[in-house]
């Protein structure tokens, strides 16, 4: 919603920290930063506690309030915010402070630790914090509050990471990877790896090109490619099915016939293929 003030304009921006990040609308800069943007506790660290650093990258000082939330994603892939209950994270999360003021060019930490009301059961929890900014930085004429949105993901028992990949397809025209996977698990699981395009002409073997790329650091061996990128996705959780698109990016023009090389892991099994493309004409 825009609230038009004088001569202002109030406007909110929230921000999820979880791959889906939202972009500022052009030439505006968040002031509000948060670091790590995601947070993981296995279960052998329990009752230990977790911090949270927030920045202001603004010359004004910065009023902070922090909030809790249950959620998951809608049939789009979309945040949706869910009512609480008693295996929802956001119920055992303790957070410290709640209100805060950052200074100019600072930051202050918030501390989080989990207390759980029930006996949780085995898998994955997960909470949504947001830090939301209370007082807006002009910027242009546009004043701008940013909320930010920090996943935070707690796993209790006996943890399976489990998936069924059904497909992987590449649409060289839309430049997207896409990858369906049902979640037979109780944590989450995303696609985690590397890709890289190399030229068509290659004489080199599609065994031979998949061995210089590393799924661990992306790091390739021997000569260069035409390009590089690390394929990060939204996660599927526990019992859903998703279809999640990767954008492949590109680094200038490309040949009109090319390969693109894929390796990541999924809940522990290593996907790799090599794709040829031809451009067509």
């Amino acid at each position: 919603m825009l609230k038009f003030l004088t001569p202002f304009i109030l406007f909110s921006l929230v921000v999820f920290n979880c791959v889906e990040a939202a972009e500022a609308p052009k030439g505006l800069q968040p002031q509000l930063a948060i670091s790590p943007s995601r947070i993981e506790i296995s279960p052998d660290e329990g009752k230990s506690t977790k911090s949270v650093t927030v920045l202001n990258l603004g010359n004004t000082p910065m009023r902070v309030q922090v909030s809790v939330q249950n959620w998951d994603f809608d049939h789009n892939n979309n945040y949706r915010p869910l009512p609480p209950n008693e295996q929802s994270l956001d119920q055992w999360l303790i957070i410290n402070p709640v209100q805060l003021e950052v200074p100019p060019k600072g930051q202050q930490t918030v501390r989080m630790a989990v207390r759980p009301r029930a006996k949780p059961e085995d898998g994955e929890h997960r909470a949504m914090v947001f830090f939301k900014q209370l007082n807006g930085g002009d910027e242009k004429g546009v004043n701008v509050r940013f909320n930010v949105g920090v996943p935070i993901y707690a796993f209790f028992g006996d943890v399976k990471r489990e998936a069924s990949l059904h497909h992987v397809n590449f649409n060289p025209k839309s430049s997207i990877l896409e990858f369906d996977i049902t979640n037979t698990g109780n944590a989450y699981v995303r696609p985690e790896g590397y890709y890289m395009l190399v030229d068509g002409a290659t004489k080199e073997s599609n065994e031979g090109l998949l061995s210089r790329l590393s799924a661990k650091s992306g790091e390739v061996e021997g000569v260069r490619p035409l390009a590089t990128g690390k394929i990060a996705s939204k996660p599927v959780f526990a019992g859903e099915r998703r279809q999640l698109q990767v954008s492949i990016s590109t680094e200038g023009e490309l040949p009109d016939n090319y390969k693109l090389v894929v390796k990541a892991d999924i809940a522990g099994e290593l996907y790799e293929k090599v794709y040829s493309i031809a451009k067509d004409k």
